[in-house]
């Protein structure tokens, strides 16, 4: 996932053996999930239906359940979330080389503009629950990249909390998406250090917040970006949306805050409208 991923964890009564392996079960959630969904891997999953596309294809009930959530959020925010946006990121060249190189060529602009209009929308992929399977219309492809790590921290959540070790109190922290639950080492709440980059370019932290049973995601032009070129695109324009610098959601799991952090950041006020109401948010 290209991110330090960290595990915080207060010792309980289990010994050091049974806690270990809790942690050690944790990132193995992340492994299996960048394993099964990565578009880097031509054997992952996620590669093997976008190979496909045009075609009906079987996939597992796991990766079926990420798609129909993707989908029905990219509906519930006009396409402001979309799950086909990697056709414009590997334009720009974030591709499997990480290729920037492709920002200096003069026909850039020419190219986002050609795929604008020529793109296929999220709405002609077509599922079959029943069967678990999914087309994608031809040329199309899909990526998690709006809700990977969000999900990943789930499924190791869930992994650490349902161990043999009894863990109540820990955190995980992948490259800014945390989830908490419990008391830290002085048996206090979790408290988060909130950043910003302001105008002067200074990262700052602008504040702080507690997290209790409950997930914080970031999207932020400033976290990942190349030259004057950051990953967060809008797919209405095929151009880094710049309209805000930082957005903080606070919800329930890690897939919501992950996926309202970056629907929020492309769409603004419009899909705030639409967001869910125990969803707690803010941006710059």
């Amino acid at each position: 996932m290209n991110t330090l991923i960290t595990f915080k964890v207060v010792q309980n009564e289990s010994n050091t053996v049974e806690i270990l392996n809790a942690i050690e079960e944790g990132f193995g959630e992340f492994d299996r999930i960048v394993k099964q969904y990565t578009r880097f891997n031509e054997d992952s999953e996620l590669s093997n239906l976008n190979r496909n596309s045009g075609e009906w294809v079987n996939i597992s009930a796991e990766f079926f359940y990420l798609i129909e959530y993707m989908l029905k959020l990219a509906e519930d925010t006009d396409g402001a979330f979309d799950p086909t946006i990697i056709d414009f990121l590997e334009i720009y060249g974030y591709d499997k080389n990480y290729d920037f190189s492709k920002l200096n060529n003069p026909e850039l602009d020419s190219l986002v503009k050609k795929k604008l209009k020529n793109r296929k929308s999220f709405r002609e992929i077509e599922l079959n629950k029943e069967d678990l399977k999914v087309k994608l219309a031809k040329g199309q492809k899909i990526d998690l990249g709006g809700i990977g790590k969000g999900y990943a921290i789930d499924c190791a959540f869930k992994k650490i909390k349902n161990s043999n070790a009894n863990l109540n109190n820990f955190l995980i922290d992948a490259g800014g998406d945390i989830r908490a639950v419990g008391k830290n080492q002085d048996n206090k709440t979790w408290r988060i250090s909130l950043k910003a980059m302001l105008k002067e370019n200074k990262e700052t932290v602008i504040g702080d917040i507690e997290l209790n049973n409950c997930s914080l995601s970031c999207s932020g032009s400033w976290a990942r970006k190349v030259n004057q070129f950051h990953h967060l695109i809008n797919p209405l324009t095929g151009k880094p949306e710049n309209q805000r610098s930082t957005v903080y959601v606070q919800a329930k799991n890690g897939l919501i805050s992950d996926s309202w952090a970056t629907a929020i950041f492309i769409g603004g006020e419009n899909v705030l409208k639409k967001a869910p109401k125990d969803l707690k948010y803010f941006y710059l």
